[in-house]
């Protein structure tokens, strides 16, 4: 039966284009290969892609032969009749019926057509690099949802062990209270911190809830999609200095690619408008059959041959403005290209910063919990001494379980700060990417 289920699953998966909701553990790679098929964004694009690659089909369909058929019925009030020696000859019948079929050639003299095709391909490679870039915002997202979930589980973990220790004081409270050693008002301010541990959990599972929802939105699948999360256990590094990693980034980001297409695009199609008062030539071939020929000099069927050549010689200045249209054009186009390089900088820049602080923030935080843990053993050392009060128990325990969450909230800072700087250069190997560049004869331009 295990082995009908699964071949069942596996079945739906196909019709349903691979979709099928995974079972089990999750890991990060997993995650963002489901969104990078199912991403709402992706298929978009590639949508787009695939409108774009029809255009070029429809571009180069506009150099090759195209066939036609025709047919023509025409009716008159009377046959045309004459008399020939006592004889009545049909001069015109009172229809006639024709078909008729054209080969039509266009001759790319000014070669405006070939331009066309080649702004079209450009075009098409524009697109095909925007999915690129739509693949890493896609993994951008997913990543930070990802960790996301990964932070909510790691406070749970915190929260947990903080009601736990809460619990095991009011245990040892109530017993030191059967045995007249404390007050009830200290029973009672254990119970308020079991309360308030309790409440914090419960928050925490909430937060965990709405981060799982987020990531399954990030994934393009059902929000209610039970996740299990693998942890991320080692901490990326970045060697790269910053100039090398904006330098990186420049060369080899899809977006400043997909611009430089579109560029070479924009230009083609500005040379075409130049060169729209060029003459132009298509050849025609025409066969035509009458049916159930009649009349005095009717014939069953005709051939012509033509060549139609149009020489434009004014337009009131059409294409003149068309011209400086498609110059604006590619002007824009420019100042687009300078400003996403620039605002590159700035991304590297800033994802390089903020690394840098929640690496910082990291190492402090760790720090900060093996001290406060220690505090809060000799706290509790000292009251179960006699020596100390609940009051630095309950202190410590609080600070301890603020630095715990401030060691989770500094790792999954780092791993996300990491992502964006994987978003700012471009590749998920950060290192490679720099290295790919300086390798590079052009400099990786």
């Amino acid at each position: 039966m295990i082995e009908i289920a699964k071949s069942i699953g596996a079945l739906l998966a196909t019709l349903n284009g691979g979709s099928a909701i995974q079972s089990g553990p999750l890991t990060l790679e997993e995650a963002i290969g489901i969104a990078q098929r199912n991403a709402f964004a992706v298929r978009i694009q590639q949508s787009v892609i695939e409108k774009d690659r029809q255009k070029l089909n429809e571009s180069r369909s506009n150099l090759g032969p195209q066939i036609s058929l025709g047919a023509n019925y025409t009716r008159y009030g009377q046959e045309t009749t004459a008399n020939f020696g006592g004889a009545n000859v049909v001069l015109q019948p009172i229809d006639t019926k024709t078909a008729n079929a054209t080969l039509t050639l266009p001759i790319d003299i000014s070669g405006n057509r070939s331009r066309l095709v080649s702004a079209a391909k450009s075009t098409r490679r524009s697109s095909e690099l925007s999915l690129n870039a739509t693949y890493s915002d896609t993994r951008l997202a997913v990543r930070q949802a990802y960790f996301a979930v990964l932070r909510a589980k790691a406070l749970i973990e915190v929260d947990t062990k903080a009601l736990d220790d809460a619990k095991g004081r009011l245990d040892q409270g109530q017993k030191q209270f059967d045995q007249q050693q404390v007050a009830k008002l200290d029973v009672t301010r254990y119970k308020a911190q079991v309360a308030q541990s309790n409440a914090d959990l419960i928050a925490a599972k909430d937060n965990l809830t709405l981060a799982t929802y987020a990531l399954n939105l990030a994934l393009a699948r059902p929000i209610e999609t039970p996740v299990t999360a693998v942890d991320v256990t080692e901490l990326p590094a970045v060697e790269p200095t910053e100039s090398d990693l904006v330098s990186a980034a420049q060369a080899s980001r899809p977006e400043v690619l997909a611009l430089t297409e579109n560029l070479h695009a924009l230009a083609s199609i500005r040379r075409a408008t130049e060169q729209g008062m060029n003459p132009t030539l298509n050849f025609q071939l025409q066969h035509s059959r009458t049916i159930d020929p009649q009349g005095f000099s009717s014939t069953s069927q005709t051939n012509t041959g033509t060549l139609l050549l149009n020489i434009p010689i004014f337009d009131s200045g059409v294409t003149r403005a068309k011209v400086k249209e498609a110059r604006q054009d590619e002007t824009q186009a420019k100042i687009s290209l300078e400003q996403t390089k620039l605002q590159i900088s700035q991304e590297v820049r800033s994802a390089i910063a903020n690394l840098t602080s929640a690496k910082a923030r990291l190492e402090n935080a760790t720090e900060q919990v093996g001290l406060a843990a220690e505090v809060f053993r000799l706290a509790k050392v000292r009251q179960d001494a006699g020596a100390g009060t609940y009051y630095e128990v309950i202190d410590a325990e609080a600070q301890l379980t603020l630095a715990r969450n401030g060691e989770v909230g500094a790792r999954y800072d780092y791993l996300t700060s990491y992502s964006q700087l994987q978003r700012a250069v471009g590749s998920d190997d950060v290192a490679a990417a720099v290295a790919s560049m300086t390798k590079s004869p052009k400099g990786g331009k």
